[in-house]
């Protein structure tokens, strides 16, 4: 301790317009150099060495009565002979108390141990700091730090003053909402707001923590559960629903767990169980229990929402030795079931992560390949019923991969829309068939139409109709002679977003068809909202027709109800001439199938359909029976 800090104190104490918190010198408050202070005096400094005795204990004392913290002196037993006001606020006394020691202030059954450890500090080395926990009147417990160090004088520590005169001096200090606010730091970063429910990166710690306890004596099941379609809850309801829906999708699962049993929320509509069994056997149980939790529908403002969930399933020690392995083979089952279908479970097995690496690979190389040469647009044609002409043609992406060979299109398109890749494949064919309808039209086939596949992830995406527009512009195909073509289970699934886009696609002058007309839905209904040109008939039911009465009735039925709707229809898959005469009986518009030929290269479907004067026509035997 400096002199020079000494002069600061006497400056202090001599300053009658002091009335706030004595600032710091050289980053030490002036009560810490007051109370540790033990160089003498130089007389010729300040005004302290001409003080009187009772001069300088009142300005001591003004200075600790100005102090934040708490200030108390000691005796060798711990007993507190002075403590200054901001120390009784802290223990709720509003005087000095002769009864007062450490003892009682502190007597929390949690403290004896600190404060022995104190008391042995303080002989030892004359110095202790730590936290002790005391409650206070309300009964809320509160958290106080304290340094307590032993009084140098004349004598040295003064640990040998035996008359009760104090040998230690100490400082306090309220830390209980700097505790509270650590303690929510802790607990945010390791829990998820929304449910409170543990979130990933504790629940590995807590696996590895039971993995370690365990010691092999039982299986532990890992649970991964994905909410099916989840997504369109936020979509269409609102994201405030969408997350009361995760909150009380996180409380019913929690209703299933057993003691012992952990649940988090591993990502935005995933929740991840721990689950201990005793063998085996119990493991297809413990994941059916975690299933169960979504069979009845979620309540919310007199509504009902079904929620269902895919699951994937590994466990220790088969699965892997530690928490990360074992979700990285639940979330690997769980992706694979996914890719199948919903509302499933599957567990995880070695075949699993050579098809996801067989994958991960197969991705890589359709990210390159767009960017490439190695993506082309062949053309199928639609042959007009009535007199055998090529009305149009639908533009089929392929890929001609240097090992695998030529990939068609179900080989790889499904993976590009999981990944997000279908957005640079779709506007890829989308710009390689316009162009190629340009060049048509200045040449051999200027009515020729081009049909283009537009996934749900493109459709989705506000920008599409600008896509459009941009494409068509640059390219110089009309509008009309352009037809997108989507799937009906993505029109039925996203009715409302679909005829938003769709009326705007619409304005371009752009044709629009539903594909697969019939899978799973078969209904008339939803199509009155939106301005739909064309039904396709889907393949399943056009194969069918030559051996099974239901089946032509089917096909009569959607295309006698298509026509007084003003559609026009295109029955797919068509393969066999019968199936073209059955068709053409039942006034079908158009057909598309292998019978006419496959998707092939432009060049190739110019050489076979179209002829010099500008008009294309298939073989004329197809008029005749």
């Amino acid at each position: 301790m400096t002199q020079v800090r000494y002069i600061q104190i006497t400056l202090i104490c001599y300053t009658p317009t002091v009335c706030a918190p004595v600032p710091s010198v050289a980053g030490v408050s002036p009560q810490e150099f007051f109370l540790s202070s033990t160089e003498p005096i130089n007389p010729s400094l300040g005004l302290w060495p001409s003080a009187s005795d009772a001069d300088r204990l009142a300005l001591s004392r003004t200075l600790l009565d100005m102090m934040a913290e708490g200030a108390f002196f000691a005796d060798r037993n711990l007993r507190i002979r002075y403590a200054n006001p901001a120390f009784l606020r802290m223990i709720g006394h509003i005087a000095e108390d002769d009864g007062l020691s450490m003892d009682t202030v502190y007597r929390n059954s949690e403290n004896l141990s600190v404060l022995a450890n104190a008391r042995a500090a303080l002989e030892s080395v004359g110095f202790w700091s730590g936290e002790l926990r005391r409650q206070d009147t309300l009964g809320s417990t509160r958290m106080y730090r304290l340094m307590i160090s032993a009084a140098r004088g004349s004598s040295g520590f003064g640990l040998d003053a035996c008359d009760g005169s104090p040998c230690y001096v100490g400082l306090a200090q309220d830390v209980s909402e700097q505790r509270k606010a650590e303690d929510q730091l802790v607990w945010t970063r390791n829990h998820d707001e929304l449910t409170s429910l543990p979130n990933r990166s504790l629940f590995c710690a807590n696996l590895d923590a039971t993995i370690a306890r365990s010691g092999g004596s039982a299986a532990l099941v890992v649970v991964c559960a994905d909410l099916d379609d989840f997504k369109r809850y936020n979509t269409d309801y609102g994201h405030d629903l969408g997350d009361r829906l995760l909150k009380a999708a996180a409380q019913r699962l929690c209703a299933r767990l057993r003691p012992g049993d952990t649940l988090a929320r591993t990502a935005g509509d995933e929740f991840t169980a721990l689950l201990p069994v005793r063998s085996m056997d119990h493991v297809s149980r413990a994941a059916e229990s975690i299933r169960d939790a979504f069979a009845d529908p979620f309540c919310l403002d007199g509504k009902e929402f079904i929620l269902k969930a895919s699951l994937g399933v590994a466990v220790w020690p088969a699965d892997g030795p530690d928490a990360a392995t074992l979700l990285s083979a639940a979330d690997l089952a769980l992706q694979a079931f996914k890719d199948q279908g919903k509302d499933g479970i599957m567990c995880f097995d070695e075949n699993l992560s050579m098809t996801r690496r067989g994958k991960a690979q197969l991705e890589s190389e359709l990210r390159d390949a767009i960017g490439s040469e190695l993506l082309s647009v062949h053309y199928q044609p639609v042959i007009r019923v009535s007199d055998g002409s090529v009305n149009s043609v639908e533009a089929l992406v392929r890929w001609r991969h240097p090992q695998r060979g030529d990939l068609a299109p179900d080989s790889f398109i499904p993976l590009a829309e999981e990944t997000g890749l279908i957005v640079g494949l779709g506007t890829l064919v989308l710009k390689s068939a316009c162009a190629q309808g340009d060049l048509w039209s200045a040449s051999s086939a200027p009515e020729l139409r081009i049909a283009v596949n537009v996934s749900p992830v493109q459709l989705e995406r506000p920008d599409f109709p600008d896509i459009l527009a941009e494409t068509l512009e640059h390219s110089g195909l009309p509008a009309s002679r352009l037809v997108v073509e989507i799937t009906e289970s993505v029109l039925v699934e996203r009715l409302d977003n679909a005829a938003k886009v769709l009326g705007s696609i619409k304005k371009l002058g752009v044709g629009i068809s539903v594909d697969d007309f019939g899978t799973g839905y078969s209904s008339f209904s939803y199509l009155k909202n939106l301005p739909v040109d064309t039904l396709k008939i889907d393949r399943e039911f056009v194969m069918g027709m030559e051996n099974s009465a239901t089946a032509r009735e089917v096909v009569s039925g959607i295309i006698d109800l298509a026509h007084r709707m003003n559609l026009s229809v295109v029955a797919e898959g068509v393969e066999s001439a019968e199936q073209y005469y059955i068709l053409r009986d039942m006034g079908c518009n158009f057909v598309q199938g292998f019978l006419f030929g496959r998707p092939v290269p432009a060049q190739e479907l110019e050489g076979r359909y179209f002829t010099r004067i500008g008009s294309s026509r298939f073989s004329a035997f197809l008029l005749r029976r």
